[in-house]
């Protein structure tokens, strides 16, 4: 495995990274939806062994995940993703460039399972299918591995969004205000008003590694289309209430495959004690722990990711 180390960072990512994912990558958009398109991506393995499928994060994109999908071709699996909608590529449902809305989170579930039964199946082979998914796409993951079980073999739940945290305000008290700011068209109005990309300074970030942020802030600033920064009111709304699903004793206690959770020490985004609650419902699913790490884990320094990336071909190999 040819592991990228922080010294020469960017270099490495524009010289070597990059011209290699671009051989092997191939671009389309799907519509489950009539006149709304959704941006995919397939990265080409050598003798793959496995598929494995990206659910990324709030304000994310596919192309976040380049190290990522980089280290996932090298351990032998092939490698699909989307941009969810109303993030980077994918159709957008309102208006202004910097905001994420959803009119129902179900739809990112449903999405991406269409993407996995038209796309991803009929081109698999018999290979097997997993899920890798990040924060708000750890969310949608665990919905789509409780509605539909034999969708993937195993999942990948890293930092998974299963429980948001708003600082000091309780969930109820941010609900119920987008609830009354928030009716009709108005659910599609950021819940602080938003005019330009406004990205966090590193220090404010949810990442730990500094070469990795730098490099994607880049990508971010010049590309409009990866600088969505806030949420909709209706987003926040439609986010709590998955959370409490997935969450729930009823629906935790359906998810029947291998599950293997990583929980960030420094977490400040999403709500450990709801993973721990998930972890604990679900019999499948083993918590593991990484210390001194902020949120995107996938975004730390080497000696952090060599260790949760082998952990995690592991438990897809295996």
């Amino acid at each position: 495995m040819n592991w990228i180390k922080e010294e020469n960072y960017e270099k490495t990512m524009t010289e070597l990274v990059e011209p290699y994912l671009a051989e092997r990558r191939e671009e389309g958009f799907f519509e489950r939806v009539w006149a709304e398109p959704i941006y995919f991506e397939h990265y080409r393995a050598d003798a793959p062994k496995g598929i494995i499928v990206i659910s990324h994060g709030f304000t994310e994109s596919i192309r976040k995940f380049s190290e990522s999908i980089y280290y996932m071709l090298q351990a032998g699996f092939e490698v699909w993703g989307l941009d969810h909608r109303g993030h980077g590529r994918s159709f957008r449902e309102n208006e202004n460039p910097y905001v994420v809305h959803v009119s129902r989170f179900q739809d990112y579930v449903l999405d991406l399972r269409h993407l996995v039964e038209t796309k991803i199946q009929p081109a698999s082979n018999g290979l097997p299918v997993y899920l890798y998914g990040h924060s708000m796409g750890g969310c949608v993951g665990a919905w789509i591995i409780e509605d539909y079980p034999s969708l993937f073999r195993k999942a990948v739940l890293s930092s998974p969004m299963l429980g948001l945290s708003f600082g000091r305000v309780p969930v109820a008290v941010m609900y119920a205000g987008a609830s009354i700011r928030g009716f009709g068209e108005r659910r599609k109005e950021p819940m602080n008003p938003v005019t330009a990309f406004q990205p966090d300074d590193f220090e404010n970030s949810c990442d730990s590694s500094r070469c990795r942020y730098d490099y994607y802030l880049k990508k971010r600033l010049s590309d409009p289309l990866l600088q969505t920064t806030s949420p909709s009111m209706g987003w926040g709304m439609e986010a709590v209430k998955a959370c409490a699903r997935v969450s729930s004793r009823v629906e935790a206690r359906r998810v029947i495959i291998p599950v293997l959770l990583f929980q960030a020490g420094n977490e400040a985004v999403v709500k450990p004690a709801s993973q721990d609650a998930f972890a604990y419902r679900v019999p499948s699913c083993s918590l593991h722990r990484v210390p001194g790490v902020k949120h995107e884990i996938y975004m730390a320094d080497s000696e952090v990711l060599i260790p949760y990336w082998e952990e995690v071909f592991a438990f897809f190999g295996d």
